[in-house]
C-alpha cells in the first residue's frame, strides 16, 4: 500500500483520549502517597501540577489543545511516579546480582530450590533467574568495593539510557525528559540489566551483535534476534554466536554444567512460585491475567503483525511483541517498546504516555495496545499527521534516523504494513 493522505482525528477524540487517560491515572494512583514526611496524595498533587503546567504552557500555545493536555498529564504523572521508587530500595537489583556472586563465590546455592509462598522481606533476595554466564561477572562484582561498584554501574546505567534514547532519535531536552519516563527511571533507580538491554536494540539497526547476545541477560529477550534473521544479518549473527559461545564456554571452566541444570530447575520452581506472589514474580505480565494458552496465541498474532513490514518498523514492532510475551513484567521491560510508540502520531502517542504516568498496573498494557491498534489504523500512526506538533522526533519522521535498516513505507511482507 502507497502512502495517503489521513485527515487528522477530529478534536473530540483528542477531548476523549484526555478524558479517558486522567480517569485512568486517577484510579490507579488514587491510593498512592508520595514519600516525605507530608506524604502528599499523589492523585490531589496531580491535578495542581497539571493545572499548573496548563497555565505556563499556554503562554506560547495560547489555545487549549487535548495533545498538550495530554502530554503535560504524562510528564507530570511520570515524575510523580519516578518519587514513589524512592519508597523502595536504590540499586536493589544491582544489590541482588552482588549478593548471588557472593553465594557463588562461597559453594552456596544461587538459584530457587523450593516453592515460594511469600514474598521475600529482603528485595535482595528475590530469586536470582539469570543464566550461569552472568555468574562468573556477579562473583567479581561482590569482590570489588561496593560504593565503586554502585556508583560505576549508575553512572554506566545513565550513559547506556542517554545512549539508546539518543540513538532512537531524541535530541535536545527530549533526551532528560525521556530519562524520567518511569520504565527508564525505574530500571536506572533499581539498577537493572534492562538497561543495557535496551542500548543493545537500540543499536542494533547499526550493530546488530547485542540481539544475539541479549538472552545471555534475559532468555526472553530472544525474539529480538528475529529482527536479525528477518533481514538476513548473517554476519551479525554469525559473530554474535561466536561470542555467545565463546562466553558460555569460558563461563563453563568456573560455573560447571551443574549451575546449567540449577537454573533450569530454579526457572521451574520460580514459575510454580508466581501465584503465590503475583504482583512481585509476575508484574503486570499477561500470564497474570491470562491463560498460557490464549497469551501464547497473542504472542503468535503479534509476530504476524509485525513481520508485515521490514527494516527498523520491524525491530520496532518485536519490540512490542517481547512486552506481550514477558513472563515476568515489570516497568522497565518496556524500554524496547518506544521505538514502536515513537511511530505513533502526537496525540496517539501521548495518549499511550499518559496511560503509563501512573504506578505500575494493568493500565499499562493500553499503551502497547494503542501501538497494536496503529498497525492496523493508518489514522494512528506518525505518518498520518501533517502537523505533528509536541512529537519527541521532531522532524523526523520514525525511529532510528539514519539507520541503514530503513526501508521505505509499506514495503513489508506481503505488501501490508505502515501505509
Amino acid at each position: 500500500m502507497g502512502s495517503r493522505a489521513v485527515r487528522p482525528a477530529p478534536a473530540i477524540a483528542g477531548w476523549l483520549a484526555a478524558a479517558a487517560a486522567a480517569v485512568s491515572i486517577m484510579v490507579s494512583s488514587w491510593s498512592w502517597t508520595l514519600p516525605g514526611p507530608l506524604a502528599w496524595p499523589l492523585v490531589p498533587t496531580w491535578l495542581v501540577g497539571v493545572v499548573l503546567a496548563l497555565a505556563v504552557a499556554m503562554v506560547r500555545w495560547r489555545r487549549l489543545e487535548p495533545v498538550l493536555v495530554l502530554a503535560v498529564m504524562a510528564i507530570a504523572g511520570s515524575i510523580l511516579v519516578d518519587l514513589t521508587f524512592l519508597e523502595g530500595r536504590a540499586l536493589r537489583d544491582l544489590d541482588l546480582y552482588i549478593k548471588a556472586g557472593l553465594h557463588f563465590r562461597l559453594g552456596q546455592p544461587v538459584y530457587l530450590d523450593h516453592v515460594l509462598s511469600t514474598r521475600p522481606a529482603d528485595p535482595t533476595d528475590y530469586p536470582f533467574v539469570y543464566p550461569p554466564p552472568t555468574l562468573p561477572v556477579a562473583a567479581l562484582l561482590s569482590i570489588l568495593p561496593e560504593d565503586a561498584v554502585r556508583i560505576a554501574w549508575l553512572a554506566g546505567s545513565v550513559a547506556a539510557a542517554l545512549g539508546g534514547l539518543h540513538r532512537i532519535g531524541l535530541r535536545g531536552w527530549w533526551l532528560p525528559t525521556f530519562i524520567v519516563w518511569p520504565p527508564v527511571a525505574e530500571g536506572i533507580y533499581v539498577g537493572n540489566v534492562a538497561v543495557v538491554l535496551f542500548l543493545l536494540f537500540a543499536v542494533a539497526p547499526w550493530r546488530g551483535v547485542g540481539l544475539v547476545l541479549g538472552p545471555l541477560l534475559k532468555p526472553a529477550s530472544a525474539v529480538l534476534g528475529l529482527w536479525l534473521v528477518a533481514e538476513r544479518q548473517w554476519r551479525e549473527i554469525g559473530l554474535g554466536l561466536l561470542v555467545g559461545v565463546g562466553i558460555i564456554l569460558a563461563s563453563l571452566a568456573v560455573t560447571g554444567l551443574g549451575a546449567w541444570s540449577a537454573w533450569l530447575d530454579g526457572l521451574a520452581w520460580f514459575a510454580l512460585s508466581q501465584p503465590n506472589v503475583p504482583a512481585t514474580f509476575y508484574g503486570i505480565a499477561l500470564v497474570r491475567y491470562l491463560p498460557g494458552l490464549v497469551v501464547a496465541a497473542i504472542g503468535l498474532g503479534l509476530l504476524g503483525l509485525a513481520l508485515l513490514v521490514r527494516g527498523s518498523p520491524l525491530l520496532a514492532r518485536l519490540g512490542v511483541v517481547s512486552v506481550a510475551i514477558s513472563p515476568s513484567l515489570y516497568a522497565h521491560a518496556f524500554m524496547v517498546a518506544l521505538p514502536a510508540l515513537f511511530e505513533l502520531r502526537a496525540l496517539a502517542l501521548w495518549a499511550a504516555l499518559a496511560f503509563m504516568a501512573a504506578p505500575l498496573g494493568p493500565a499499562w498494557l493500553l499503551a502497547p495496545a494503542i501501538v497494536v491498534a496503529s498497525w492496523c489504523v493508518p489514522g494512528l500512526g506518525r505518518h498520518a499527521s501533517e502537523e505533528d506538533r509536541l512529537h519527541p522526533l521532531a522532524d523526523e519522521r520514525e525511529p532510528w534516523p539514519g539507520a541503514p535498516s530503513q526501508v521505505p513505507d509499506g514495503s513489508g511482507i506481503g505488501g501490508l504494513g505502515q501505509s
